[in-house]
Order: structure tokens, then C-alpha cells, then sequence
């Protein structure tokens, strides 16, 4: 303890001057400074780390099992079927993933969501037989899907260069499908065809309603 003798107080304190005055503290006792003994924090489990443990256990047994089960009966169905759970267990890692993670851009969210989806509906198709119904309907309008609800949040009152990027990234996703017609992986023309329009249209809209800081954010992103 240290005293102050122009104030005449007290200070519990590793100063040399007194915080007030300034003058210099006189030691009273030559002990050092001692802060208050404050309780250590006793960490509690968290039941929700429980549980992430507990699916990921569950996770693991489901494609070791459906990949041995496959492996014993490939001979008699000649398919690879064990592929779509381990597809339909990745997308719900991913999933849960994304949906929780708080701080992640809804724009992200979306696109994530759509790749992963596709991913997951061009695998079972591929292991079924691959007839591409999921390249001649489900990723067009899955592309769709994802662009309108993008468009949808920045009617809100979001800041739009948040979502630029992710905007942007749909915009060219919807784009796909028909590049794919294009090159004759896909068979049906109306979905994509439908898909591409919405990411011209888009574009268009992008040119003709961006505000101010909208464009220069595209500038600066395009380095036009």
C-alpha cells in the first residue's frame, strides 16, 4: 500500500506518483500491488458441441456402412449407389454449417446452398443412370432459385455492395446451364434458356437502377 502524503490518501497501486497530485507515493508496507482475487471462470460443456459430436459420429457410421454394404452387393446391382449418401451427408455438413454460422453473408449462404444442391442432384443422377433430368431441370431452376432470392434480400434494406459479389456469382451460375446446351450435355432448352434470361435481365437492371455507389463499385472490382 502507498499513501499520498500532499492528499493524504491511499493507493493500492504499482505507481510511483500519486494519480491525482502527482507527487510521489510514499510506501507504506514495501508489499506489492495485489488486485482483487477474482473467481476463475469454470467453463461449462455445451450441449450443443455434444450434439455436433454425436451427428458427426453418426455421420461417419452412415457412409461406412452404406459404402461396405454397396461393396458387398456391387456384383448384383452394378451401381454405385453409397455415392448419394455420402453426397447427401457432405451437403448436410454443409448446410448446417452455413446456416449457423451467424456472421456468413445471406448472399454466400445462397450460393453455397445452390452449388451444393446441384452437386448433390447431378450425383444421384449420375448413379441412377444419368438420364440428366437433373441438368435439363433441377440446376436451371436451382439457379433461378438462388438469383431471385438474392434479388429478394437486396430489397431490403441491405447495403448492395454487400452483395455484389455474390450477386454477381449467381448471375454468372445462371449462365451455366445454357452454356451447357451450348456444348450438347443438355437436352432440353427451355430451363436453361429461362435461367440465362433472368441473368441477362439482371444485368440489365444492374446497369440501369445501380446507384451511384453501386457503379463504382463495379469499377473498382472490373478495374474498368
Amino acid at each position: 500500500m502507498k499513501k499520498c502524503s500532499k492528499c493524504n490518501l491511499l493507493h493500492n497501486t504499482t505507481r510511483k506518483s500519486c494519480p491525482l497530485c502527482f507527487e510521489i507515493l510514499e510506501d507504506l508496507d514495501g508489499k506489492d500491488f495485489q488486485g482483487p482475487d477474482y473467481p476463475r471462470p469454470v467453463p461449462e460443456p455445451s450441449s450443443y458441441n455434444v450434439l455436433l459430436r454425436i451427428i458427426a459420429f453418426l455421420s461417419v457410421i452412415a457412409v461406412f456402412v452404406s459404402a461396405l454394404v454397396n461393396a458387398l452387393t456391387y456384383s448384383k446391382t452394378k451401381t454405385l449407389w453409397s455415392l448419394i449418401v455420402v453426397l447427401g451427408v457432405v451437403y448436410f455438413w454443409v448446410l448446417l454449417r452455413s446456416t449457423f454460422k451467424a456472421k456468413v453473408n445471406v448472399g454466400l449462404k445462397l450460393v453455397i446452398q445452390m452449388l451444393m444442391l446441384s452437386s448433390l442432384v447431378v450425383g444421384i443422377d449420375a448413379v441412377s443412370g444419368f438420364s440428366r433430368w437433373s441438368l435439363n431441370y433441377v440446376v436451371p431452376f436451382l439457379s433461378m432459385a438462388s438469383l431471385l432470392a438474392i434479388i429478394a434480400v437486396l430489397l431490403g434494406k441491405v447495403k448492395f455492395a454487400e452483395y455484389l459479389l455474390y450477386l454477381l456469382a449467381a448471375v454468372i451460375l445462371g449462365f451455366i446451364p445454357f452454356i451447357l446446351w451450348l456444348v450438347n450435355l443438355i437436352d432440353v432448352l427451355w430451363p436453361s434458356l429461362a435461367a440465362a434470361s433472368l441473368s441477362f435481365a439482371t444485368i440489365i437492371g444492374m446497369i440501369v437502377f445501380a446507384d451511384k455507389e453501386t457503379k463504382e463499385e463495379l469499377k473498382k472490382r472490373f478495374h474498368i
